[in-house]
């Protein structure tokens, strides 16, 4: 599973990602949601579309500013 929050939600994100075995969080450096598409960051974009068509997971620790 992957996970993406921001600065208001990366906690909880990170709390349900932990309790999937395997999986990974993004970390985006910005207070707001929908990070895919209205804030369209090429960093995110990159990771979750990698994902969802290869089901490769980003390293441990990734961030996108």
């Amino acid at each position: 599973m992957l996970g993406a929050g921001t600065w208001l939600d990366f906690a909880a994100t990170s709390r349900v990602i932990a309790q999937v075995p395997g999986s990974r969080t993004i970390e985006h450096d910005s207070p707001g949601h929908n990070l895919f598409a209205a804030m369209a960051n090429p960093c995110v974009i990159d990771h979750v579309s990698r994902y969802v068509t290869t089901r490769e997971l980003p390293p441990r620790g990734t961030k996108c500013a």
